[in-house]
């Protein structure tokens, strides 16, 4: 019971990386090959090749992008990956002096790009303009210009630069006091900036807070396990004004909380949808960023993809972005989930910190490398850091699932995929969301100690087939292979019953149940195709069992049919030797002798027709016929006379007078007789000579 509880009380709170349930979550069977950079190559090279998901015959634009290596030693930028996707025009200097202007080093590197129409669409951090907001930096505006490529057609107006900052206005003014801020459209030349009003990671880990209230109060279930809103309507005493164990003033309230928490997921919504209608509609370049470049700024990154891009909408490309823009490109899993992450030294688990939105961004505008301690005492640190977590990925997929429930057949995976991701995540049972960045993973070597997500999801749904609850049964890709533009009247989210309602009402969480009504038809469905399937060859065994019978009948038939005819010539064989015989003035009689069966009379015949006669049937078949007698040592010395006197020829009414007879004068005997008739044999004897009975 010990071990139980030490081995609780470990995973549950774990104090180190180590003790993190993916390191001891059986490691023998670990994938050591798996390589998420490897990966990252893959879709890079699926971005900038013909491999693209936009079919034409030449795109222009692929050679205005490169691929770089600059920050292979992650000195350019930690939180970034190693494989950077630039301007071809830019070059390696300037990539280097760009990202001194930016906070944390995060310069604008593309993230997407469309090599028909040469938009893209790149992230940053905020730049460093001060509190005067009169700081610039030449090859931070080179950059940023390169972004907004020439249009083929010159007949087009210029491409224009959308700046999206996704901060409050007021919120980018406030960090300009200490260093940071937003860009002047002045410095950049057409281009335009604008502010989204999404709140900071604090205000949305409180909005989820009261969220939580707000399901616990107002579920079938409560959070005790005592029955709350069906139970207590209309309750006698208070004539049915007590909803979800509240009067009707706390459910107006906590409503208040529901439509708060729903109003940020609106607002990412409609900041994502507006960057990918830029893009496709306008095929104008945008650059997002916030104050650090890892929280909002991957959020409406990752959605404007999964709306501009319909590979992005698979299970391979729901992969590939979420490895791509919140892996790669630094997202702080372990702030953010509040688990404990890397040092060089072994010290706490919050010894590696990030700066701080707020923090003085003049002094040290980039991290810290792995394993500086800061200058708080561990109990400050671990404060400051808890206080780091919030439901960044959560928010992004209940965007997700919000497009889901507007595009059902727009997407291949499901609802239920999006929960069943997120649980994984928070399991801390694999290894791909642990950690700040890719820098840090690579050196705790996460990836070789810790299990994989995406094999164990992609073997989950390999194990349920077509009909895996992952799997969307509406999804229709020729349908919806262009980029998803929503319209901001439709932008109207709901709560995401699959997620917040599963455990306090699990009936409603269904949210309707078109998800599994659609399986349930397609199992039906596909039942249905199943049997028809195995009654069709069932009809065929039938089907070839009766064509092997037939076959065997005609065989038995033709065989039947040709033994008739044998016997029908057979005997006309022997009528025709019985009548040939009879013309020579004998007389046939077969007979058998009990005690003589070899020595007793032996009669042969044989016939021959004409050579390759078509009919085996024709009555005018000539024959010939031949009788052999028994040798003269087989002979009776006493003949019996009855047979002699009925069969020979020479009889007398004195009766046989062997051996004086005529007959022995011949040297020959008939049937107990010897004989030899060689002009018999030469006999050609037709049936035609004969009447037929």
């Amino acid at each position: 019971k010990n071990e139980v509880f030490d081995a609780l009380r470990r995973y549950a709170k774990p104090s180190q990386l180590w003790e993190l349930y993916a390191f001891s979550c059986d490691p023998s069977t670990v994938d050591k090959k798996s390589d998420p950079k490897m990966r990252l190559m893959k879709e890079y090279h699926r971005l900038l090749s013909e491999g693209s998901e936009f079919e034409v015959e030449k795109y222009y634009f692929r050679n205005n992008w490169r691929l770089t290596t600059v920050n292979s030693s992650y000195s350019l930028c930690s939180t970034y990956p190693s494989q950077l996707i630039v301007p071809k025009s830019i070059s390696d200097e300037d990539l280097w002096q760009a990202s001194t202007f930016r906070a944390g080093r995060r310069l604008p590197i593309i993230s997407w790009c469309n090599p028909v129409s040469g938009a893209v669409l790149a992230r940053s951090s905020q730049p460093l303009v001060g509190l005067m907001m009169n700081f610039r930096n030449n090859a931070d505006e080179k950059l940023v210009s390169a972004l907004c490529t020439q249009n083929v057609d010159a007949n087009l107006p210029p491409r224009k630069l959308y700046i999206v900052d996704a901060r409050p206005r007021a919120n980018a003014l406030a960090n300009g006091a200490k260093g940071g801020g937003s860009e002047s459209s002045s410095n950049y030349p057409k281009s335009e900036v604008l502010f989204l009003g999404i709140q900071n990671i604090h205000t949305m880990r409180d909005s989820l807070s009261r969220l939580r209230d707000y399901v616990d109060a107002h579920g079938s279930i409560s959070s005790n396990g005592s029955s709350s809103a069906v139970s207590l309507v209309g309750d006698r005493r208070n004539r049915g004004s007590t909803w979800g164990g509240g009067s009707l003033n706390s459910m107006t309230q906590f409503s208040s909380m529901l439509g708060e928490w729903l109003n940020h997921i609106q607002n990412i919504l409609v900041g994502a949808s507006w960057i990918a209608a830029q893009i496709a509609q306008e095929s104008a370049s945008v650059l997002v960023h916030c104050s650090d470049g890892w929280d909002r700024t991957t959020q409406l990154i990752a959605l404007a993809c999964l709306l501009l891009d319909p590979y992005y909408r698979t299970f391979d490309g729901f992969q590939a972005l979420v490895e791509k823009d919140w892996l790669a490109f630094g997202h702080p899993f372990a702030e953010r989930l509040g688990i404990p992450t890397v040092s060089e030294n072994g010290g706490s688990q919050y010894e590696l910190l990030r700066q701080p939105s707020v923090g003085n961004l003049t002094s040290s505008p980039s991290r810290g490398s792995l394993g500086t301690p800061g200058s708080s005492s561990n109990t400050s640190v671990q404060s400051q850091t808890s206080n780091n977590s919030s439901p960044i990925l959560l928010q992004w997929l209940d965007c997700i699932a919000q497009l889901l429930r507007l595009y059902p057949a727009a997407f291949q995976f499901s609802s239920k995929f999006l929960v069943d991701f997120m649980d994984c995540v928070l399991s801390c049972r694999f290894g791909n969301f642990l950690c700040n960045s890719e820098r840090e993973r690579e050196q705790s070597g996460v990836t070789s100690s810790c299990h994989c997500m995406w094999t164990y999801l992609a073997d989950l749904r390999a194990s349920g087939g077509s009909f895996h609850e992952h799997i969307n049964p509406f999804y229709d890709r020729e349908r919806y292979w262009l980029p998803l533009v929503p319209p901001a009247a439709a932008l109207a989210p709901t709560l995401w019953p699959q997620f917040y309602l599963r455990w306090t009402c699990p009936p409603e969480s269904q949210g309707g149940g078109l998800e599994s009504h659609g399986h349930s038809m397609r199992k039906k469905y596909e039942a249905s195709v199943k049997s028809k399937e195995m009654a069709e060859s069932r009809s065929r065994d039938i089907k070839m069992k009766m064509e092997s019978m037939l076959t065997d009948l005609q065989r038995e038939r033709r065989a039947s049919s040709s033994a008739l005819a044998m016997a029908q010539r057979a005997r006309r064989e022997n009528v025709a030797i019985k009548r040939a015989i009879q013309t020579i003035g004998c007389t046939v009689n077969f007979s058998t002798n009990e005690n003589q069966v070899d020595k007793s009379e032996e009669m042969s015949y044989s016939f021959r027709r004409e050579a390759d006669t078509v009919s085996q049937q024709d009555d005018n078949a000539d024959l010939s016929v031949s009788i052999s007698a028994i040798e003269d040592s087989l002979v009776s010395e006493t003949p019996s006379n009855q047979v002699c006197e009925t069969l020979c020829p020479f009889r007398s009414r004195e009766g046989c007078r062997w051996p004086h007879a005529a007959c022995a004068q011949l040297g020959s005997q008939f049937v107990g007789l010897k004989a030899n008739f060689d002009a018999f044999d030469r006999l050609s004897v037709k049936d035609c000579y004969f009447p037929k009975e």
